[in-house]
């Protein structure tokens, strides 16, 4: 091929290559990397497409002096093409003074938009893919629209993004449109098929749908291996998602084997603050709490206030919960109030922190708003099982045994949506012994052991895994909160109907003084307002 494009030099025969198969040109036509980089700079200043292939050609040449090998299928899963960046290619998508193909169009949104991923401006990113697909749309007659695998090249990009967003819904239909047309077209060819799936798995992870991620991965891993590829072309995001579905089964051994091989993994840009979450989650569950808080207050990845349009997502909501959790199982409340007083109720998760304060303080009323929250929100399946998991701690601490197994139980069908044991393992340790001995025959255990879709996995094999936990919750609710007699008057004073300025009058002091003591006893109590003290004094007594 080399020899036959310098003999005729009609760089056209690589521009089509390239726009019908992408990087899998590199396994159809080993010598295309050295075709790619013989083309002459005048032809690439003109032309998106050669100068995009021979960016990737550079950078698998690199890899193939770096690893001394010529095996097409080794060096495809060690090279990263996903991080490619043209940088004089920037700004021609949206100047209407250059004519371009729909091949153009395709290469040129797609830079554009991961040139935005890879600096976490996703929603830049997906206004890109949106200018692009307005001048596809506008594509003169008789002028074809681009490949179909550039089509899907920029349908992986856009499921890149709104993942990274948190926008998990969406991102799945799109991602599936990938897989669907890599098997059709593509099935012998790495690329798009296992991005794709890893992509979708990442998409499952998020929304909380474990069966899809596990059903995805397996697909990946299984075509890798008929590619002969020991390694995914993104193996550290497999591996992190694989991790969390060993955390989700509580399978401890297997996470830990995981964990080694993930530190050896190459880095990637894309998974943010995923590894080191997974990770302390594994510390909670072996007894490390501790060490566990110490990596996400220290983390680098996990920022616990989000930051612009990105925090706005179920992305970050996840987070939060997961560090949330964290630091109630080491008892770090102080980091906890910190974290929900950093926080607005825009921000997605709130509702979650909210709940855990609420659980450490007693505070009924306010967990059961907060975790209403949650149940009424679009966060997915996850984030509901915990905050029922919340509500069933709350009502075991406070005796309430029916409600507290109802709820429980309520809470066993979020777990099995999500295909996790994540929410129960959440639950304080006397929770757990008197809940799941209570619930060990019902069927909703068979649903959640199902869900992993493992002949290992038994409701028991669950429930006794959950049971040798070591504690998670060691903060006991405080429900009794002693007050001086001045400030138990101050109480009775405000269980009526009379205004602040009355009440001022009787204790012989101005509205100012009186908002300061009374703010002074919210405090105290753990509430926000008078409502809120005076349905937390009527529960005490």
């Amino acid at each position: 091929m080399v020899l036959l494009v310098l003999e005729i030099r009609d760089w056209k025969i690589l521009e089509r290559g390239w726009a019908r198969r992408s990087v899998n040109v590199f396994i159809d036509v080993p010598t295309s990397i050295e075709a790619l980089l013989s083309v002459p700079e005048a032809v690439i200043a003109k032309n998106p497409i050669l100068t995009l292939a021979r960016s990737a050609a550079r950078r698998i040449d690199s890899t193939r002096h770096v690893l001394g090998t010529d095996d097409p299928w080794q060096l495809m899963s060690a090279t990263d093409f996903d991080s490619i960046v043209v940088p004089e290619l920037h700004g021609r998508l949206t100047d209407p003074s250059l004519p371009l193909s729909g091949d153009e169009v395709a290469v040129l949104t797609m830079l554009e938009a991961r040139r935005h991923r890879l600096n976490r401006k996703y929603d830049a990113a997906l206004d890109v893919i949106e200018v692009g697909r307005k001048r596809m749309l506008s594509l003169g007659d008789g002028e074809p629209g681009p490949t179909l695998m550039l089509q899907a090249v920029l349908n992986l990009e856009r499921g890149r993004n709104l993942v990274a967003a948190g926008r998990f819904t969406e991102a799945t239909p799109v991602l599936q449109s990938v897989v669907h047309f890599a098997g059709i077209y593509t099935p012998n060819s790495p690329h798009p098929l296992l991005a794709g799936l890893v992509e979708s798995a990442l998409a499952g992870l998020g929304h909380g749908h474990g069966s899809e991620m596990d059903r995805c991965l397996e697909r990946a891993r299984e075509n890798a291996r008929r590619f002969g590829m020991d390694t995914l072309p993104d193996e550290r995001t497999a591996l992190s998602i694989e991790l969390m579905r060993s955390l989700d089964r509580l399978d401890l051994n297997a996470a830990e084997d995981i964990l080694g091989a993930l530190d050896q993994a190459k880095p990637t840009q894309s998974l943010g603050p995923m590894p080191d979450c997974a990770k302390a989650l594994y510390y909670v569950y072996r007894g490390r709490a501790s060490i566990a808080a110490k990596l996400v207050t220290e983390s680098s990845t996990v920022q616990i206030r989000p930051t612009g349009a990105d925090g706005a997502s179920a992305r970050f909501s996840g987070i939060v919960n997961v560090v949330g959790f964290v630091l109630a199982a080491a008892g770090e409340t102080k980091t906890l109030q910190d974290m929900s007083d950093r926080m607005s109720s825009a921000n997605p998760g709130d509702s979650i922190v909210k709940a855990r304060q609420a659980l450490v303080f007693g505070q009924h009323d306010r967990l059961w708003t907060a975790t209403g929250q949650a149940l009424s929100s679009d966060q997915g399946p996850r984030l509901k099982s915990c905050a029922m998991a919340l509500r069933a701690d709350i009502l075991h601490h406070e005796g309430q045994a029916d409600q507290a197994l109802e709820t429980f139980v309520h809470m066993l069908d979020y777990c099995a949506i999500a295909a996790s044991v994540f929410a129960v393992a959440q639950l304080s340790k006397a929770a757990r012994e008197a809940l799941i001995p209570a619930s060990a025959d019902f069927a909703e255990w068979e649903a959640v052991a199902r869900s992993f879709h493992s002949a290992d996995i038994t409701a028991d094999v669950l429930q006794q895994r959950l049971l040798e936990l070591p504690e998670t919750s060691p903060v006991s609710p405080d429900f009794q909160t002693d007050l001086t007699p001045a400030e138990q008057s101050l109480l009775f004073a405000i269980d009526s109907s009379k205004s602040i300025a009355q009440i001022a009058r009787e204790f012989g002091v101005v509205s100012g003084t009186l908002k300061n003591r009374l703010s002074a006893l919210y405090r105290k109590l753990g509430v926000r307002s008078r409502a809120e003290a005076v349905a937390h004094v009527h529960r005490q007594q």
